[in-house]
């Protein structure tokens, strides 16, 4: 599954020696596909709300915790489960999460009430980091030449995943009801799994080491994320990419009770549909992996922060018609996908011997900043209405882009 490099030796990522073999495209567009079906565990829940408030009698804030405990699961995954990358071998611990994934989505299907739900929604999101264990990974097999590229091609299954949850996990919900979502979703999630164990190359399976450097032991590695937050690319990525997910995650854990509410009046279907404007977004990811391997990935940034102002605009005229919601919705994922492939790369590269912590650092803080989104999204929602959340969201992702200007002011320097 791998095409090996024509030079023979080199140094990667802090190693010397034979340098790793590239991924090929099959083994690329794999690991896209176990993005894609693991992260869509994540936003499962959201397309679904409604369905869950009926089910169990729940006011909608109360229902938005479910979405909010698999964001703070998600989190916790990151922090405690994802440093385990740089330590123990790959394969091993691809299957621990898939397992965890799996048993978490059947408890969900199962679950007798909202916090019960929730609770399984929770252990979903902490297990199933895959996707964060997967890019770095990849980014290490293809080298700085062409590591935007590769984790571009990944982000873009990571995008494609949270939009089929809304919109496939919102039809089968329309239909089946939200108990069969997420057992469909486990049987998907052991497929993927077991796929991608079975395709890893070897090379991808034994963390990435200085020569003659003991492996960190558990508690060295969890001792050891503080400090990396000295390196400036990943406060930097951190801050940017917090807000912009905070953004997302505001609009979107409410977005479907404004399509669903008395103003629209869409079934959980219709509204769940409204995700797909979403895959026009995709389609900045491969731009956005060239630009970042010309250019570099803080202009990629940029851009994608002035999509996701622009796509906050829009969306606070969403309650006024379709449209505006659509462009809004377009027009954001678009900003989001360019600011993430950019800021992840960033850090990745910065040190690529502790790419899985410093993911970890990255993508915990991202994910915390989602989850204080979702629940802020619902909260507005609920005392406000949606002019409130899109107010919310447009200011956050304005106070982003003059962040992101002030960054770039300093790196001219």
């Amino acid at each position: 599954m791998v095409q090996e490099r024509t030079a023979a030796e080199g140094t990667t990522g802090g190693r010397t020696g034979p340098r790793p073999a590239e991924p090929s495209r099959t083994l690329v567009a794999v690991l896209a596909l176990a993005c894609a079906v693991t992260v869509a565990n994540i936003y499962l829940s959201a397309p679904l709300l409604g369905l869950v408030s009926h089910t169990f009698g729940v006011s909608a804030d109360r229902a938005g915790l479910v979405a909010t405990a698999g964001q703070f699961g998600y989190s916790l995954g990151l922090l405690f489960l994802l440093p385990l990358s740089d330590t123990v071998r790959r394969r091993p611990l691809l299957l621990l999460l898939v397992l965890g994934t799996v048993g978490g989505l059947a408890a969900a299907a199962a679950a007798p009430g909202p916090s019960a739900l929730a609770g399984a929604v929770l252990a979903v999101g902490a297990f199933t980091v895959v996707p964060q264990l997967l890019v770095p990974v990849a980014a290490s097999l293809a080298g700085p030449e062409r590591r935007g590229r590769v984790v571009s091609v990944l982000q873009a299954g990571v995008f494609t995943g949270a939009i089929a949850a809304r919109v496939v996990g919102g039809a089968l919900g329309e239909f089946s009801g939200w108990r069969a979502v997420f057992a469909a979703a486990a049987v998907c999630t052991a497929a993927a799994g077991a796929l991608t164990i079975a395709l890893l190359p070897r090379s991808a399976d034994v963390p990435a080491s200085s020569p003659g450097t003991p492996r960190p032991s558990y508690p060295a590695l969890l001792a050891s994320l503080p400090g990396l937050l000295r390196e400036p690319a990943l406060r930097r990525s951190l801050l940017l990419q917090g807000t912009a997910f905070a953004v997302f995650n505001m609009v979107w854990t409410s977005l479907v009770f404004l399509l669903t509410g008395p103003g629209y009046g869409y079934t959980t279907l219709g509204a769940s549909l409204f995700g797909a404007f979403g895959a026009l977004g995709i389609a900045v990811a491969p731009a956005a992996g060239r630009a970042i391997d010309r250019f570099g990935p803080l202009p990629v940034v940029g851009a994608g922060f002035a999509g996701i102002s622009a796509g906050a605009a829009l969306l606070l005229a969403a309650h006024t018609g379709w449209i505006a919601a659509a462009a809004g919705i377009a027009v954001l994922y678009a900003g989001l996908q360019a600011a993430q492939v950019g800021n992840q790369t960033a850090v990745l590269a910065a040190r690529p011997e502790a790419a899985g912590r410093m993911n970890t650092v990255y993508m915990f803080g991202t994910f915390l900043a989602g989850a204080a989104g979702s629940g802020t999204g619902a909260v507005l929602y609920e005392a406000g209405g949606w002019t409130a959340v899109g107010t919310a969201a447009t200011g956050t992702a304005l106070a982003g882009g003059a962040l992101w200007a002030l960054f770039a002011r300093r790196a001219r320097r």
